[in-house]
């Protein structure tokens, strides 16, 4: 069968969560994907390579960047190649449950409303109503203000139509695209009766140790987001 969902994983110097990463969802999730794995980091590539290697899935392609494309960057380049309906960017420090066949189908089928732009699961580690913790004050499946780009699932070509993510903005671009949709009148859904487990914070701490997710970066991206989007 022919895939209908490209995972994008941007990935830095992370092989051993990337593994773990790769390995649970090929192992536990069932449905007709792809993967591409861009490699943000040259150095000590084999290792990267062995990992992917070491999942015994056919259907993974890694793409070695020239240069550090940073999160945004890593998921144009990969929406850039992709071809198949769905689109979905997630990070290298997740972990999918045994017994997740389900997983994609799941989100997926939001789809068959044509209005829905964009479906996320529940996590531990996130924010909004996709918070695993936001118990009893919103429905199973709701609409949504705000989807995080952990693991974001879109259609393909709305996506390349309004031309993937904003590489201008130093961080928020789930916030940023998620306003993005909303303003095209395309609704958010969050699925809570599926989880991912997520890690958490990984790559941005080892690229940017003494400034990530700082008081100041985040003063500066909120900025950034007021200034395009009052």
């Amino acid at each position: 069968m022919e895939p209908l969902l490209t995972i994008a994983i941007p990935t830095y110097n992370n092989y051993q969560q990337l593994y773990w990463c790769l390995c649970s969802l090929t192992l536990h999730t069932d449905y007709p994907y792809k993967i591409i794995v861009i490699n943000n980091c040259l150095e000590n590539a084999s290792r990267l390579e062995t990992a992917v290697e070491n999942c015994n899935f056919d259907k993974i392609e890694v793409v070695h960047a020239k240069k550090n494309e940073g999160w945004i960057g890593g998921i144009n380049l990969a929406l850039s190649m992709t071809d198949t309906k769905f689109f979905c960017m997630m990070n290298d420090d997740v972990l999918f449950l045994p017994n997740s066949n389900a997983f994609w189908r799941v989100l997926t089928e939001h789809f068959n409303d044509p209005e829905v732009a964009a479906v996320g699961p529940c996590s531990n580690y996130v924010a909004g109503v996709q918070n695993l913790y936001d118990i009893g004050t919103t429905p199973l499946i709701t609409e949504t203000s705000l989807l995080i780009g952990f693991c974001m699932v879109v259609r393909t070509q709305l996506m390349k139509d309004i031309g993937g993510l904003d590489d201008q903005l130093c961080a928020g671009d789930d916030l940023d695209l998620s306003i993005r949709f909303l303003k095209m009148g395309k609704k958010l859904i969050c699925n809570k009766s599926v989880y991912l487990h997520h890690i958490g914070q990984q790559t941005g701490r080892k690229v940017h140790p003494e400034t990530w997710d700082s008081a100041e970066m985040q003063e500066t991206s909120y900025n950034q987001l007021i200034k395009k989007h009052g």
